[in-house]
């Protein structure tokens, strides 16, 4: 019995745990809550899959909890008792994988390998995936789906749920392999019939024989090839005796040449020597190194007098250098900037002497008070303007006293009166047309005047700063001409530091050209040396080569010439027999793959009579066992429809309550089966003129005869969504069995529906699972009754 299940990041269930009980367990709510994910949860903790994942439609990390929050693990674990002992099994996935662990009550016993914790819960629960999802667990909507199966299709549904389908694939491979035979054997007769009129076949003999020649052949030419190569090894070793004896008189009389050649070349080299000697004869070679040594010493004290001489006149420079940088600095950018500070100081006090400001503030002045008078004028005659308008219109509007002053006011009067105001009212306006122009006129002359004082204060202020302009001018001036006189002694110095190292670097230069005089006469006078020791040593080794060369008088040309020409005749005669050797070697190569070629065509023959005649014994026994087969399916048939049969009528007598359909079988018809149930009448079909309660309760029965025929050891039974095509009637029929009759037969059902008026059929757990799937939450499960007791 399972006895508890836990889910952790499990698809839609993110800390799910449920309790069971014997009897019927139920888990009710809508498409979608969460329900069928239990089932298989339970399916993959005891076997590591479930029916997605086994036919791929999902992948490990499809089942980990994607919504509201991603998750990257996800935990299920079932408890189960099995003969008294309570045993649980944990898987988890993480990573794309998944590992387990199995304990018997708390005790680990096996673990983390997933398939060998999958082997030991098969040995206990005797039940494997495959036997678990065909006899215990009715997936969604499947109860009926043996009726819902077309006829014709059934018995191969129903092979595949015993899987006896196997014995029909054994059979299928089986006759295969029985062609496979039977063409093999036709191949292998068509081979042996074109190797029977094969001429080469019979030649084996023949072909031997040529090959024995051909070997005798082979040694013979091989001994007259090792005399021949003998000989060549003799004759060339002569010949390179006497080639190096050549060689070394040649390489005498090259030796001979090429140094009495030296000898003359040195001899003249020398000749020129003495000639470039003459003018220091007297002079011995102590006397040029005591000369080279007093001409380094003066050029070395003449060499520091001229550093003295340099670094004085750098000096100078660097002084010079800075006060010409003043005074370009000076004449260049102070000068012409003062110069022009000057003119613009100039142009301000003009510019101020022109417009003074006090003059310019008198005349913004008298401009304002007139502007004051004319917008005054204005203003005054506006309102007057107004006001006559608004006694036009009350005369207009009077009637016979006036307005203003209530006399009696006739039209002619009244007329003139409106015509008098409407000419003050022409004036006025005549008048403020004229007072615009002169308005704008002051108002430009008052801001031209005060642009013309704000540009005034301006120079005045730029007047200030160019007060002490004129100050530094004269300071400049000054120190431009103290420098150009500083400047002036400068170049007088100059010159005479120039003229100075001019003179020591002409003492310099005589001295060093005669230093290198007097170091080409003394190198001059040793290579001299050097020239008559060299044509000592090459008369001397002149007298040497003549003494090798008495040694070598005896190499005779003709004789040599006579030992080539056997050589070459020896190389012939080997190249002929190795050319015929070849010729030999691959004749033979050819009649050894000739032959061989034969024996393994023979060999083939005999190969193939053997395997002729086993293959033909093997098509024979294939075909003994296809038959076998055959009778072991239908005989599995047999056993199977009597073993349910007996399972249904006993589950039968119990589940349906009525004695109109007193008992039920499975039999074939027309090579399908069919359900069937029998009444006074006779036997009819189930998915004939029977109600829906009486179908549900056969098809029901055909499940918990399954159940209890394949997996006889745990009487378990898991009904996902069964009210599937049923009417209400089957199902308030299906409720009752389940509540009152089945617990006779089987332990513990898990039942999953949408339907509520199942809820009436537990005697189990109830869980009621919620879903608000448009807000991505978890499954919510609450317990709504348990097991009394």
């Amino acid at each position: 019995m399972i006895t508890k299940v836990k889910l952790k990041n499990w698809r839609s269930h993110s800390d799910t745990e449920l309790n069971f009980s014997e009897g019927t367990n139920c888990f009710v709510g809508p498409m979608g809550s969460g329900k069928t994910s239990v089932m298989d949860a339970i399916c993959f903790g005891l076997f590591g899959t479930f029916l997605q994942l086994k036919q791929k439609k999902l992948k490990l990390d499809d089942i980990l909890m994607k919504k509201p929050i991603q998750k990257n693990k996800a935990e299920v674990i079932v408890f189960f008792n099995v003969n008294g002992d309570e045993w649980s099994v944990k898987r988890i996935i993480e990573n794309s994988k998944s590992t387990a662990e199995l304990r018997k009550n708390g005790e680990l016993i096996e673990g983390p390998q997933t398939t060998r914790v999958t082997e030991n819960v098969e040995k206990i629960l005797k039940m494997d995936y495959d036997l678990f999802t065909r006899a215990i667990y009715s997936q969604q909507n499947q109860l009926d789906m043996f009726l819902t199966i077309p006829r014709g299709q059934r018995m191969r549904k129903i092979d595949e749920l015993l899987a006896i389908e196997k014995f029909e694939k054994a059979r299928n491979t089986t006759r295969s392999v029985i062609n496979k035979c039977s063409s093999s054997v036709k191949e292998k007769e068509r081979v042996l019939e074109t190797m029977s009129v094969d001429d080469n076949v019979n030649k084996l003999e023949t072909v031997k024989r040529e090959l024995l020649d051909l070997n005798k052949k082979e040694i013979e030419m091989n001994d007259k090839l090792k005399r021949i190569v003998s000989k060549k090894q003799r004759t060339m070793k002569d010949v390179s005796t006497l080639k190096e004896q050549r060689d070394r008189l040649q390489k005498i009389n090259e030796d001979d040449k090429k140094f009495k050649a030296l000898v003359d070349v040195t001899r003249n080299d020398l000749d020129k020597i003495k000639e470039d000697l003459v003018d220091f004869a007297e002079m011995t070679m102590e006397d040029l190194k005591i000369e080279m040594r007093n001409k380094g010493e003066e050029i070395q004290k003449l060499s520091i007098s001229l550093e003295e001489e340099k670094i004085g006149s750098d000096d100078l420079r660097k002084e010079y250098v800075q006060d010409d940088v003043k005074i370009k600095l000076i004449q260049e950018e102070r000068i012409p900037k003062l110069t022009k500070q000057l003119k613009e100081l100039e142009d301000i006090e003009e510019k101020l002497k022109k417009e003074p400001l006090k003059k310019l503030e008198k005349q913004i002045s008298q401009f304002d008070k007139e502007l004051k008078k004319k917008q005054t004028e204005l203003q005054k005659a506006t309102v007057k303007i107004s006001e006559l308008e608004q006694s036009v219109e009350e005369l207009k509007s009077a009637g016979s006293s006036c307005p203003v002053c209530t006399t009696k006011l006739t039209p002619a009067k009244k007329s003139s009166l409106i015509e008098n105001n409407k000419k003050k009212i022409k004036e006025l306006e005549d008048n403020v047309k004229s007072l615009n122009p002169e308005i704008t006129k002051l108002e430009n002359n008052i801001r031209d005047t005060q642009q013309k004082i704000n540009e005034s204060k301006i120079m005045k202020n730029k007047l200030e700063e160019l007060k002490d302009i004129k100050k530094e001018f004269k300071l400049n001036s000054d120190e431009l001409k103290t420098l150009k006189a500083k400047l002036r002694v400068f170049e007088n110095q100059k010159k005479m530091f120039e003229k100075n190292i001019k003179m020591i670097d002409e003492q310099l230069k005589k001295l060093k050209e005669r230093q290198e005089a007097v170091k080409n006469i003394i190198n001059k006078k040793e290579e001299a040396e050097i020239k008559i020791k060299r044509i000592k040593e090459y008369e001397e080794y002149l007298t040497f080569l003549g003494i090798k060369r008495e040694k070598l008088s005896s190499f005779s040309p003709s004789v040599l010439q006579e030992l080539e020409n056997e050589y070459q005749t020896a190389l012939k005669i080997e190249s002929e027999i190795t050319t015929h050797l070849t010729n030999l070697s691959s004749l033979k190569i050819e009649k050894q793959r000739l032959m061989e070629e034969i024996e393994s065509k023979l060999k083939i023959l005999d190969k193939y009579k053997i395997e002729i005649k086993k293959i033909q014994q093997i098509s024979e026994q294939l075909k003994f066992l296809e038959t076998g087969l055959l009778a072991t399916q239908e005989q599995l048939r047999k056993d199977f429809v009597l073993a349910v049969n007996q399972a249904m009528q006993s589950v039968w007598e119990e589940l349906y309550p009525y004695k109109d359909f007193y008992s039920i079988r499975l039999a074939i018809e027309g090579g399908d089966y069919v359900l069937q149930l029998q009444d006074s009448t006779g036997w009819v079909n189930a998915d004939g003129i029977v109600s829906g309660g009486e179908r549900s309760m056969a098809v029901l029965a055909l499940r918990i005869a399954f159940s209890l025929v394949l997996a006889p050891q745990l009487k378990w039974l898991v009904l996902d969504e069964p009210t599937h095509n049923l009417d209400r009637n089957a199902v308030e029929e299906l409720g009752t069995i389940l509540k009152e009759n089945i617990s006779n037969f089987v332990d513990q059902v898990f039942l999953i529906t949408h339907d509520p008026s199942l809820e009436e059929a537990v005697s189990g757990y109830l869980y009621r699972f919620e879903r608000q799937k448009e807000k991505d939450e978890p499954t919510k499960v609450t317990l709504v009754s348990e097991p009394l007791g």
